[in-house]
């Protein structure tokens, strides 16, 4: 068997130019993953809470400023991917590609549909 000449990282620069290219998903997942980020944030100030009211078992300190890092760094990732989302479509009508040439496709196909019926 022969060996590949493309090298790995000419590999996976084109498998993330492939991802990143033609879909919203990699920006979607940066909304979800951040909205994530934050149900954790807020779901760890629960437990601390209920660690620092009934059991006193808390370090000083830690608990509040890991808390504090995941809700702000889930909501900044939430931002960050909106704002993704709102340039990747900025990018796509930047393209002036016509919506109506589809159109007329479509109307073509549907009435020569009703012709042949």
């Amino acid at each position: 068997m022969g060996e590949s000449k493309y090298p790995l990282k000419k590999m996976l620069k084109l498998s993330m130019d492939g991802i990143t290219s033609f879909s919203y998903k990699p920006l979607k997942l940066a909304s979800f993953a951040g909205i994530a980020l934050s149900a954790i944030g807020f779901f760890y100030l629960l437990i601390v809470l209920y660690l620092k009211i009934f059991t006193h078992a808390t370090v000083t300190g830690w608990s509040s400023l890991i808390m504090i890092q995941l809700l702000f760094n889930g909501f900044i990732l939430f931002i960050l991917g909106i704002t993704g989302e709102y340039i990747g479509r900025i990018y796509d009508e930047s393209k002036q590609r016509p919506l109506y040439i589809i159109q007329e496709i479509y109307q073509k196909k549907q009435k020569k549909k009703l012709m042949y019926r």
